[in-house]
């Protein structure tokens, strides 16, 4: 094979660092091989025997009896038989059926898109003495493996693959990740062994593979709806037993493979582990099976995240950083707990002697991360992520918001707790974007506790009347929001040069003029409901408002502990209330704006017209900056008293503490993409800088203030009248559950509401 051509210094000849592998390994590499292959064939002749013995017999009771002779019943019967063994026999041969490959969650890289890694891998496959893998695939997987072009049709051509976890590339340093590809690659490295080592892992691999995966039929065998007759439940459990009784011979066949291949895979692990060890030595080949083992158990805790994510439309961009973030806690909580022994360890590392091939990777350092390796490796790390989620778990990424790492992609508990406690109070009929502020006139009568009690009291009696149809007419507010905020996503992906699914929306194109115009027509929707809902929240106000009342102009010595501490502190709560409550209606729009910026942006690495992603970019970054001021100047002058050094700072200060930044200039004859691209970098970069914490701050502020003020009211309310039981009809939902569960109504089903559509 030639040498590389790279500009590295290396040694003329190339150094040995592939274990030498004896008659002893070949031996146990073509005896697993053989074995292998033989019981697939073994099995394939168990299927054929089979079928030929049922057409058989079935043969002889046709040919051979009549049905005057055995009866009506009596050859029905053996039909019957017949049919059954015929069907356990179809389930038996779908293991052996072609399977339509699913569609690959990665990315192709060429040496043109990625040169230092191909020149790592050509570097190490040189003096490993082994073919370079012909393509590499870079996915969100936590390993790393090569396989066979076409599996096991490939080994005659000897071809070879490699996939990349991008997970792995995250948690290991450049000279680990040297070390890592040694380990993969070094099974390229056994001349004639390689067909068969590829031979061995490949029939094993497709041995589990066939016994446990699903075709879409099977599939819905073993989804369980919520609500089935039983006789439909009872189906299901029929099937599913009997298809893994006709597996059972089959997962036979496959534990008898992996059986006879067992020391052969651990003979082929070993000499890998070794051939990384010459590379990188012991020590450090040590640590990094440490982090790829937290890597481990941190991709079950992303996939918890990620189930969490998809009920809240919340969704983490970045994969790979999301599990480095998750590896480094556990790290540094194992680094703890183990002070000591890390000490020792440390002080024998030193003394270990130099690795046999440590020259080859010592221009790759210790100390930098791995992705120092490839280019652009966040935006690849994030395109690699949405092809994870629209392939394979299938979801639609116009109805989810990609969360950026310096986000919190989860709400932290005290606004979890926020939430509880305003819709506890509300009785789930306030929504936490909506306000309860200035919607009704200021009383006028008197504020003595007796007329308090009873506005409290008369308030309650008339939400236990609407409070079921308020709550639908809620719901029915929310889907328009959350629909005009998709169709203004669409529209600006759209006007950026990216196809966008007419079906998904409804509408006659999917062009963005068309998509602003239904989303012109969902605005118009929430304007209509305003004036109804304002009405009965109006209703929530006065009762909220003389709670408040009642703790302010009570006597002190009427009041519990609790509650004249919270009295000391409710007029600075109430001014931040009021101060965001008057921006709300801004701070919405904002967010559907910012909502369609951060789609945009997730689809950078897949641009292709700059031009037209730059002018989608400046359809919604100056928008967002314009409502950004009308919010600041609808909150001018508000004091934010709550600081951690105890300081009064002004509300607007303590939201955004950086001065807006200054987008770049762009030239209307400005032709060069590169030139373009960067300029859309440039003024997404600074645009996320600034809006995102932003964001997520006014709404970690907005809902700390109100849930501070409806604790108190609720309070106040529970020790001057005692708790509040709402009944079955006014149930308590969360601001997500608005658009993912139905409203249970005592008189007719919610399917019965014309306006009311359940979510596909």
């Amino acid at each position: 094979m030639p040498a590389p051509t790279v500009t590295l210094q290396r040694p003329e000849q190339p150094v040995r660092i592939a274990p030498w592998r004896g008659p002893l390994h070949f031996g146990l590499l073509l005896f697993s091989a053989t074995c292998a292959l033989a019981l697939q064939l073994c099995y394939l002749l168990l299927v054929g025997g089979l079928l030929a013995w049922i057409g058989w017999q079935f043969w002889l009771i046709v040919s051979h009896r009549t049905w005057a002779e055995w009866g009506l019943w009596r050859m029905l019967s053996e039909l019957l038989k017949f049919v059954f063994m015929g069907i356990t026999w179809g389930f038996m041969l779908r293991p052996l059926l072609p399977r339509s490959k699913p569609a690959k969650v990665a990315v192709q890289v060429s040496p043109a898109t990625q040169p230092q890694l191909f020149e790592l891998i050509h570097l190490l496959c040189w003096h490993l003495r082994a073919q370079p893998p012909v393509q590499v695939w870079l996915d969100t997987t936590v390993t790393v493996r090569s396989s066979m072009l076409g599996g096991l049709s490939g080994l005659l051509s000897g071809q070879t693959v490699l996939h990349l976890g991008l997970p792995v590339v995250s948690v290991i340093t450049a000279r680990e990740l040297g070390g890592l590809l040694v380990q993969e690659l070094s099974h390229n490295a056994g001349g004639l062994c390689t067909p068969l080592v590829h031979a061995v892992r490949e029939i094993n691999a497709w041995f589990f593979r066939a016994a446990l995966e699903r075709n879409p039929w099977e599939v819905y065998v073993y989804l369980t709806p919520q609500r089935e007759p039983e006789w439909h439940h009872l189906w299901r459990r029929l099937m599913r037993s009997w298809m893994w009784v006709a597996k059972i011979p089959f997962m036979v066949f496959a534990l008898a493979a992996r059986l006879v291949s067992a020391a052969t895979i651990w003979s082929m692990q070993r000499l890998a582990v070794r051939c990384c060890s010459n590379v990188i030595g012991e020590a450090m080949n040590l640590r990094m099976q440490q982090k790829l083992s937290l890597l481990r158990r941190s991709w079950e805790v992303a996939q918890q995240e990620i189930s969490s994510g998809i009920s809240q439309h919340h969704l983490p961009e970045n994969l790979s950083l999301l599990m480095a973030r998750h590896v480094a806690a556990q790290a540094k909580e194992r680094a703890l707990a183990r002070a000591d022994a890390g000490e020792v360890l440390a002080v024998k590392q030193a003394d270990e002697p130099a690795a046999k091939g440590e020259a080859i990777v010592a221009h790759l350092s210790h100390a930098q991360p791995a992705a120092s390796a490839l280019r652009q490796f966040v935006d690849l790390s994030r395109q690699v992520t949405c092809f994870y989620y629209q392939h394979g778990l299938g979801l639609n990424l116009h109805e989810h918001r990609m969360v950026r790492d310096d986000e919190a992609i989860h709400q932290n508990r005290n606004e979890e707790e926020a939430l509880l406690v305003i819709r506890r109070y509300f009785g789930g009929l306030a929504h936490p974007e909506r306000t309860m502020c200035g919607l009704g006139s200021t009383p006028t009568s008197a504020t003595t506790l007796s007329e308090l009690k009873r506005e409290i009291l008369q308030v309650r009696e008339e939400v236990s009347v609407w409070g079921p149809q308020f709550k639908v007419a809620l719901q029915e507010w929310n889907q328009a929001w959350q629909r005009r905020r998709d169709l203004e996503a669409a529209a600006t992906l759209s006007l950026a040069g990216f196809s966008v699914s007419r079906m998904q929306f409804g509408t006659r194109d999917a062009s963005s003029s068309t998509l602003y115009e239904e989303a012109s027509c969902q605005r118009m929707v929430m304007e209509h409901m305003e004036g109804p809902l304002q009405e009965r929240e109006r209703v929530l106000e006065r009762r909220f408002a003389a709670a408040l009342g009642m703790l302010w102009w009570s006597d002190p010595a009427e009041l519990s502990e609790w509650l004249r501490v919270r009295r000391r502190d409710l007029t600075a709560w109430v001014t931040i209330y009021e101060a965001m409550s008057g921006a709300l209606r801004s701070f919405r729009e904002l967010l559907i704006s910012f909502f369609a910026f951060q789609t945009l942006t997730t689809k950078f690495a897949n641009v292709d017209d700059p031009s037209a992603f730059l002018t989608a970019l400046q359809s919604v970054v100056p928008k967002m900056f314009n409502l950004l001021r009308q919010i600041t100047a609808t909150m001018d002058g508000a004091p934010f008293p709550f600081t951690d050094d105890g300081k009064t700072v002004s509300l607007n200060q303590h939201l955004m503490p950086m001065p807006m930044p200054e987008m770049p200039g762009v030239s209307m004859t400005l032709a060069d993409a590169a030139s373009m691209r960067g300029i859309g970098m440039q003024m997404a970069s600074r645009t996320s800088e600034c809006i995102a914490p932003y964001v997520e701050t006014f709404l970690s502020h907005y809902h700390r203030a109100f849930a501070w003020l409806a604790e108190s009211a609720e309070r106040t309310e529970t020790h001057f009248l005692g708790s509040l039981g709402f009944n079955t009809a006014t149930e308590i939902l969360l601001p997500d559950e608005f658009t993912t569960q139905r409203l249970g109504m005592k008189s007719r089903s919610p399917d019965a509401i014309a306006a009311w559509k359940p979510t596909a």
